[in-house]
């Protein structure tokens, strides 16, 4: 408040040190200077706490625009504001009617009379409500007529008319100074009466009076200033309806959790399983359990279709028989890397799972070849059939009772939309209220919504046993001992291995494996799904595997 009033004061004192005019009048009539030879002012206070005021202003040497100021908004600890309206307002001069402009602006209400004279009377009468504010022994009045005036007063009297009072108190001076008035008293036969002489520019007269309980009407007006603390109230009724949304929102998500994302199965569990059985002859076979295929592997596991499962895939497609992939001959030693996908015509006769095939048309669509720099967006349109595919290939095997995509997808959803109605009720809460804390805990629900959501949906029972066997099988990919492969089955099983390895682990000592195929030193061809360039040795074959996959990753993931 003081800062406010300050700058009122000092603006008024500005225009009349930069102008030679006062700020409570323009011109200037003869030589004397422009002063407000009385201030006289009679306030009824009515029980119901309103406040009927009648002034008579005598002005000296005034010529233009005549401006008083009062203070009409007090700040109270706790952010409150008390605040004051001037209602009923007329001002007469010679028993003629003044039109007179009030505005609002901060703490300070003016009232600017145009077309004021030389020696003049301004006669003002108005209504104050707001000004009776409710104490612990009663009610007080709390009244500020003259502040920020750039005139000085040479004498200001004010009477009140009241019922009984318990106390006064006056005060002049600078803002929020305690210098008491020159009179402040209460008459035996009369109101309070108030006084003072010789009011500089810019000062104020500040007035108090108290009365019994039950006597005069508290009718304060009470705002409160908005402050991050009173938006986010910590007390008691928003900090425990805070705290119990918090309890509330955390147990739905702890029971959300243990009844649709928490998986049904036990992840410790291994089930004997292997890639490998003995077939006629004392021949090994390649025979996944459950006919698994990498890429169920790897979303089973995770939940999700990744780059990986999708490589794999292709890596598993062309090892079974269904594409050969070829690396073509770099046009420099800098040059980037380029394979050809070339479909089988005469591919093995078993029943491919129905996202392989939709893969395999996304790859091709009606042509027989395909670069694998050229995959572009043909493949990538399609990659959503392909995971689509995917998806209900988990859900019908019994893995999952709903599409782990959707499940998420919706639960995100939901999760975005409760987090943004939290933050727009925080904000609305904050700006209009005490009870911010409530939307900041609808927010934090929302929140772990989100994170909750990724953990749906729940496997199946019917998933435990298969991860079980997942679980040995990955074992067995980064423990096996690969020399006892028999010798002429060596590369075609560490082939069949190798997709699976790729989403599980290991890939790397099954590569290893079979670039020790490689006796010789001469340049080799690659393997029945794998061909290298000119010159080509099985010794390239960890590089060029790695720069398959980190291609096909580009073009089918890539935007």
């Amino acid at each position: 408040m003081r800062l406010r009033l300050l700058g009122v004061s000092l603006c008024a004192l500005g225009v009349l040190a930069g102008t030679g005019v006062p700020a409570g009048a323009s011109g200037l009539s003869g030589t004397a200077d422009p002063v407000v030879t009385n201030y006289d002012s009679e306030v009824r206070v009515e029980r119901d706490g309103a406040l009927k005021v009648s002034e008579s202003w005598k002005l000296s040497n005034v010529t233009g625009t005549f401006t008083r100021f009062l203070l009409t908004r007090d700040h109270l600890p706790d952010d409150v504001d008390h605040v004051q309206e001037i209602a009923d307002l007329q001002v007469k001069a010679g028993g003629e009617t003044k039109k007179a402009e009030v505005s609002t602006e901060g703490d300070i209400t003016s009232i600017a009379v145009e077309d004021v004279s030389g020696d003049a009377q301004l006669d003002f009468t108005y209504t104050v409500r707001g000004a009776v504010a409710t104490t612990l022994n009663g009610t007080e009045l709390r009244f500020t007529p003259l502040t920020g005036l750039a005139l000085t007063v040479q004498d200001a009297s004010i009477v009140y008319s009241t019922p009984q009072v318990t106390h006064v108190s006056c005060f002049a001076g600078a803002v929020d100074s305690n210098h008491p008035c020159t009179l402040a008293q209460l008459g035996e036969t009369a109101g309070p009466t108030f006084r003072q002489q010789g009011l500089p520019p810019g000062n104020t007269v500040r007035m108090t009076v108290g009365f019994p309980e039950g006597e005069i009407a508290a009718n304060a007006i009470v705002e409160y200033r908005k402050t991050f603390q009173r938006a986010f109230s910590t007390d008691t009724a928003q900090l425990v309806t805070a705290l119990l949304v918090l309890l509330l929102g955390a147990a739905a998500l702890l029971a959300l959790y243990r009844l649709r994302g928490r998986d049904q199965v036990d992840p410790r569990r291994v089930v004997p399983a292997s890639l490998f059985s003995l077939g006629q002859d004392a021949r090994i076979d390649f025979t996944p359990p459950a006919d698994l295929r990498p890429g169920e592997v790897g979303t089973l596991i995770d939940e999700r279709i990744d780059p990986v499962d999708v490589t794999a895939t292709i890596i598993d497609l062309a090892v079974r028989g269904h594409l050969t992939i070829t690396e073509l001959e770099h046009a420099t030693e800098f040059a980037r890397p380029d394979w050809e996908l070339k479909r089988v015509a005469h591919a093995p006769a078993e029943q491919l799972q129905r996202y392989e095939n939709v893969l395999l048309r996304a790859i091709f669509g009606d042509n027989d070849t395909v670069l694998v720099s050229e995959l572009g967006k043909q493949v990538r349109a399609n990659l959503g059939q392909v995971q689509d595919a995917l998806y209900d290939g988990v859900v019908k095997r019994g893995w999952f009772t709903e599409r782990p995509d959707r499940t998420r997808s919706l639960w995100a959803t939901i999760g975005i939309g409760v987090t943004v109605l939290g933050v727009i009720l925080t904000v609305l809460l904050a700006l209009f209220s005490t009870w911010g804390l409530l939307g900041i805990a609808i927010t934090a629900v929302g929140v772990g919504l989100l994170a909750v959501g990724r953990h749906m949906p729940a496997k199946a029972p019917a998933a435990g046993r298969v991860l079980g066997q997942v679980a040995a099988i990955r074992g067995e990919l980064l423990e096996m001992d690969v020399s006892e492969l028999p010798s002429d089955q060596h590369a075609e099983l560490c082939s069949r291995a190798l997709p699976y390895a790729v989403v599980l682990g290991g890939s790397e000592r099954w590569i290893d494996a079979l670039v020790a195929t490689d006796v010789d030193d001469s340049a080799d061809e690659g393997f029945h799904w794998y061909r290298g360039p000119r010159g080509w040795h099985l010794q390239y074959l960890p590089d060029s595997l790695r720069n398959l996959t980190t291609n096909l990753t580009g073009a089918l993931f890539t935007r």
